[in-house]
């Protein structure tokens, strides 16, 4: 790849050093392969949606100070078009928001995938999922593993090789707090939909989330 001298003067350059002359160190280039501040080969942030806005190298000429005044009419332009597009976009989501937010919705567990990396508390009462037991079995939160991170630990009662603390990840739809699992109880066809929309790979590999729901039925 075509680089500049890497002296000390090169090093040591900073963002805009370049600006309208070379697009190197121009504060309009964008994306690319970047050392020592420098943009290798990139694209001008100006021409984006413009024939002429990709595969720029350092030493490439400022090409806007090539352009004459109906190329820059024809920039503005394009550039309008996205300032229209956004703002339709803008639009359209603020009328889904309000949709939303208009709705009657039931307090109901969120998806696996939806839970905030911060879900479970210290001291929190959950139910566990155990594949050997075929059984939902309580337990209390602990702080472990990227406790907040993402990441669940867990002692549950009368599974004495869990007394250290197992851990899982928050997103996975064998860990239920208290008042998901009872409202799950009360509510089995729920728990039914909330299986199907949780039914996809976790770390590589399908759950037998039946067994959930059979295990769930059983109490």
């Amino acid at each position: 790849m075509n680089e500049p001298i890497w002296s000390a003067g090169n090093m040591d350059r900073k963002k805009g050093d370049t600006t309208f002359d070379i697009c190197g160190w121009c504060e309009h280039a964008s994306c690319g392969s970047v050392r020592y501040s420098c943009y290798l080969i990139t694209s001008c942030s100006l021409l984006t949606s413009y024939s002429l806005s990709s595969d720029m190298w350092w030493d490439s000429a400022c090409v806007i100070k090539k352009l004459g005044r109906l190329d820059f009419n024809d920039i503005v332009k394009s550039k309008q078009r996205e300032i229209d597009e956004y703002q339709n976009s803008i639009a359209m989501l603020g009328e889904q928001i309000g949709v939303i937010e208009n709705l009657k919705l039931a307090d109901k567990p969120p998806l696996p995938s939806h839970r905030p990396h911060d879900y479970y508390n210290v001291d929190d009462v959950v139910y566990v999922f155990i594949e050997k037991k075929s059984e939902w079995i309580r337990g209390i939160v602990i702080s472990g593993y990227r406790h907040h991170d993402g990441c669940v630990s867990y002692v549950l009662d009368d599974i004495p090789e869990s007394s250290e603390g197992w851990s899982c990840g928050s997103a996975v739809p064998c860990v239920l707090k208290e008042w998901e699992y009872n409202y799950f109880r009360l509510n089995n066809a729920d728990f039914v939909v909330w299986l199907e929309l949780c039914d996809r790979t976790y770390n590589g590999e399908k759950l037998d989330l039946e067994e959930y729901g059979l295990a769930m039925g059983r109490f």
